[in-house]
């Protein structure tokens, strides 16, 4: 069976998340809009993926 991920794993993600945004904002400062869009993007997936752990709900409907 597997494990459930622990919120430290949240934690790291999110952590790169905010890594990712925060050398996107130093990059588009210096006016590379286009590594800082790239940037964005690659901090959003750790986003998603940190939104995504978690006990995984199934619903049965019975049929009746």
């Amino acid at each position: 069976m597997p494990t459930l991920p622990s919120i430290s794993d949240k934690a790291r993600l999110l952590d790169k998340a905010r890594h990712f945004f925060a050398q996107a904002e130093l990059r588009a400062g210096e006016g590379d809009l286009q590594q800082a869009a790239e940037l964005i993007v690659r901090g959003l997936h750790y986003e998603h993926r940190a939104a995504r752990l978690g006990p995984q709900v199934l619903r049965l409907i019975k049929s009746s």
